[in-house]
């Protein structure tokens, strides 16, 4: 838990600055865009050899060898000036985030029991969300306050502030060195299968593999052609400063906190599947109010509403994963939903900042809000239908009749 709130402070402060770094230095969305795609394109490809190798080894190693490559290429990205060195280190940065962060889930249900995964996989998700949170917020208030009082370049001043994730990240990884697997999880994980003999062995357990890989990828249409340029959509759109953007991504970060909170009782009135689908449906009139309001108010609570159905979701998700695949192939499992959702990404990202340049911020951003929009409703729509659980009817007194 220490190792996950650390690596999410460091991760909210890369995450609101990152756009706005590239868009300082490069200033066109067409590169931003092939830069960001290219970054969850190496995400795509990583996911599936982490999630291997954490099935291989261990949780642990996999999660320090993501953040060991993590920190190298953000370091490497703040001393880049030419858009082919931001390329470049943009694609190492999605192979570290991707390898840090797969294996999270695995290594909590290596860690816990079934009766224990609804409060345990809410609360690590709520917590670092929350810290999320609070790099977000820090990172756009500590950029404009650098920039002021030292009176350097918003470039400059952006990376400073971003010399802080590299920080943060080193030091998480002090409490994961103590993380220790206990002696029957060793030999589970050295004794795993092949993923290919596995499912030879146990076809039926491909079923369910598939149909949560291809729910990644409606949530990548969904979420991903409009989220990883929203700090760019505020920018643009309403001329907001990197303080205000911060703010603004804060405060859908801690509603999302607050929408995690609530999952459980959501779960115990609508089951896990309809929550799931429920979430999904919100999301269309708050990603359709985002695209065509003028009013940064009106835009503001849209897009809170918006990410916190979008993400207040993944818990349960991913509890749902881990309770429907074999344990063998957990690892690989998470990773396949990961590596599909971000090729999706990746695959719009240039599409999406292409629309915007050709259309115009106003038209442009608001047709990807009415993408996000059908990709919601499908989702939820086939979410429901592949795992809504079918009533078992059993006729007790034609049985006892015939008996």
């Amino acid at each position: 838990m220490i190792w996950n709130v650390t690596f999410c402070l460091g991760l909210g402060i890369h995450l609101v600055l990152y756009n706005l770094y590239l868009q300082s230095i490069v200033h066109d969305e067409s590169m931003i865009g092939k830069i960001v795609g290219l970054n969850f394109l190496a995400q795509a490809i990583i996911y599936i050899p982490a999630g291997l190798f954490s099935d291989r080894v261990g949780s642990k190693k996999g999660v320090l060898v993501g953040i060991s490559i993590f920190i190298i290429s953000l370091i490497g990205n703040l001393f880049a000036s030419h858009p082919n060195e931001l390329l470049f280190w943009g694609f190492l940065i999605g192979l570290g985030n991707a390898a840090s962060i797969v294996t999270f889930v695995p290594l909590l249900t290596e860690y816990s029991n079934e009766m224990e995964r609804k409060d345990l996989f809410t609360f690590a998700f709520s917590s670092g969300t929350f810290f999320t949170f609070l790099g977000t917020l820090v990172g756009g208030i500590t950029s404009d306050s650098i920039s002021g009082i030292l009176h350097i370049s918003d470039t400059m001043s952006i990376r400073l502030s971003l010399s802080l994730t590299v920080i943060l990240f080193i030091l998480c990884t002090i409490p994961l060195l103590f993380v220790k697997l206990d002696q029957v999880l060793e030999t589970r994980n050295k004794l795993t299968h092949s993923f290919v003999s596995f499912i030879k062995g146990n076809p039926k357990s491909l079923m369910p593999i598939l149909k949560f890989s291809f729910s990644k990828v409606l949530s990548g249409v969904s979420l991903g052609i409009i989220a990883p340029f929203i700090n760019l959509f505020f920018l643009v759109k309403f001329d907001l400063s990197n303080s205000h953007i911060s703010m603004v991504l804060a405060a859908g970060t801690l509603a999302t906190v607050i929408f995690m909170s609530y999952n459980p009782k959501m779960i115990r009135r609508f089951s896990e599947v309809k929550t799931v689908s429920l979430y999904n449906l919100l999301s269309i009139p708050a990603v359709i109010i985002l695209g065509l309001s003028q009013n940064l108010w009106i835009a503001i609570f849209a897009f809170i509403l918006f990410r916190s159905a979008n993400f207040g979701l993944n818990p349960i998700v991913s509890k749902l994963m881990m309770e429907k695949v074999e344990p063998e192939v957990r690892g690989l499992t998470n990773s396949l939903g990961f590596m599909v959702n971000s090729l999706c990404i990746s695959l719009l990202g240039p599409f999406a900042m292409y629309t915007v340049q050709v259309a115009g911020n106003q038209q442009g951003y608001l047709y990807l809000c009415l993408i996000s929009a059908v990709g919601s409703f499908v989702g939820a729509l086939f979410f429901q239908l592949a795992f809504a659980q079918k009533k078992e009817t059993v006729s007790t007194g034609l049985d006892n009749k015939l008996a």
